[in-house]
């Protein structure tokens, strides 16, 4: 979480040590991407997290002690990118399943809209800023996008309602939100799946399978 007193952490304390750490906001979506990938069983999520938040080292994946390790360090990591400063750390699951905002978008199909709204208000070009800007930076703006922004006018089609609305106008509305449905996940779906595949591994090692 972004502070104004304290500096962006470099570095991470884990079971293999303390070890640099790539918080750069596109390794952060890149991990969003490998998580949501079906295609990847759990070992292999693990493993391309670790390659790339610790590109790699201290760990060879040839024992179950090093994917302990791995997603333990990458359990940290998935909390503290979700930390919000307008929630306590213990409401954050019940927040996830009570705010539709937080079920309204995903960084992958919103990839877009998201760029554009970077810069319509901010004049940032993210592909400019790739392996260079922070992901606490990155949320920070993203979190604080205005109203007219490209993004949060998508957000407001797919959270507007229906009601009341008849002929042209509710049609025009209903096309809209067809056009801007999530096609897959929602980003609070995969934040989940994240929590629950670090469970599932842990309770795999545990069984020795």
């Amino acid at each position: 979480m972004l502070s104004l007193t304290d500096r962006l952490e470099s570095t991470l304390r884990t079971e293999a040590g303390e070890l640099p750490v790539n918080l750069a906001f596109n390794t952060v979506l890149d991990w969003y991407k490998v998580s949501e990938n079906e295609d990847f069983s759990i070992m292999q999520k693990v493993k391309i997290g670790w390659q790339l938040f610790f590109n790699g080292q201290k760990l060879e994946f040839d024992s179950e002690n090093d994917y302990e390790i791995a997603a333990k360090a990458l359990g940290d990591l998935s909390d503290y990118i979700n930390q919000d400063p307008y929630n306590d750390p213990d409401d954050y699951q019940a927040e996830q399943k009570s705010s539709p905002s937080n079920k309204l978008f995903s960084y992958t199909q919103d990839a877009e809209a998201i760029y554009a709204s970077f810069i319509f208000d901010y004049n940032i070009d993210l592909l400019d800023e790739m392996d260079k800007m922070r992901w606490e930076k990155f949320r920070a703006l993203f979190n604080n996008l205005s109203p007219k922004s490209p993004f949060k006018r998508i957000i407001e089609i797919r959270q507007r309602s229906t009601k009341g609305l008849e002929g042209e106008e509710l049609a025009s509305l209903q096309e809209a939100q067809n056009y801007y449905a999530l096609k897959g996940q929602s980003t609070s779906s995969v934040d989940e799946a994240i929590g629950s595949m670090f469970n599932m591994l842990m309770t795999q090692i545990k069984q020795g399978q």
